[in-house]
């Protein structure tokens, strides 16, 4: 086995840097997509138990006549 000179060390190291930093790059996108999706589920549950606009909500005397 033929020992690797200094010139394709250096060849071989930023290859792999840039592919660190593509893989890292993704990683932040998806992480960041998946907090968006969990962020939007805690503002939609408010909102699913609030009444529609445009409908009228009835609720019951609780004076009593």
């Amino acid at each position: 086995m033929a020992a690797l000179n200094n010139e394709e060390v250096l060849e071989n190291l930023q290859k792999q840097l840039v592919t660190n930093e593509e893989t890292r790059l993704k990683l932040i996108g998806a992480i960041d997509v998946l907090q968006q999706i969990e962020e939007s589920k805690v503002e939609e549950e408010p909102a699913a138990s609030a009444p529609e606009p445009g409908t009228v909500e009835v609720v019951e005397n609780e004076g009593g006549e």
